[in-house]
């Protein structure tokens, strides 16, 4: 099941590359939303989800972070867990705010967390796992190559992705 879902992902991204490719051509923008008619009810209905998105998860990745630092401070306050609780997630939500403002490049600086963390997590953690669970000798020549080939491209991905945000960075500060 998971070979399939991948595959189908893989090819659904594939095709909507080269359709947006067949589309645009050489004038694509750098995101997907800026390339839309803006004048149309369906487009701004894409943009709003587009920006939706982040929002939702932003909840889930801050999560785990809260319930640590909650524990701390209920560890050492010992009551007041509602107080607390409501107090850490403002203050982790207006940090973030400030940072984001603070920081002139902070969308370069989360693109290199992205392609140093999401490449990891999505490409090569899975494979390391797989070989880990199966084992590399009961793998047949088939599977090798294609873990071998997904951890090459994930690697290639993640070093390309991290140095040009990375220059993207230096080039921001300089």
């Amino acid at each position: 099941m998971l070979v399939i879902c991948f595959l189908l992902c893989t090819l659904n991204y594939g095709a909507m590359a080269v359709l947006g490719y067949l589309m645009y051509g050489d004038g694509v923008l750098s995101q997907v939303t800026l390339n839309l008619p803006s004048a149309r009810l369906s487009s701004k209905v894409a943009i709003y989800t587009t920006l939706l998105n982040p929002v939702t998860k932003y909840a889930l990745v801050v999560t785990p972070i809260a319930a640590a630092v909650e524990e701390r401070i209920r560890g050492a306050a010992g009551k007041g867990a509602r107080a607390v609780s409501v107090s850490v997630r403002t203050l982790l939500v207006l940090s973030t705010v400030a940072v984001a403002l603070a920081l002139p490049f902070f969308a370069d600086l989360m693109a290199l967390v992205g392609s140093m963390l999401n490449v990891a997590v999505c490409m090569l953690l899975p494979c390391a796992c797989y070989v880990r669970i199966f084992g590399a000798p009961s793998m047949s020549s088939v599977e090798a190559v294609a873990i071998g080939g997904i951890l090459v491209l994930g690697s290639l991905v993640a070093v390309t992705g991290t140095y040009y945000s990375l220059m993207k960075i230096i080039h921001e500060l300089v």
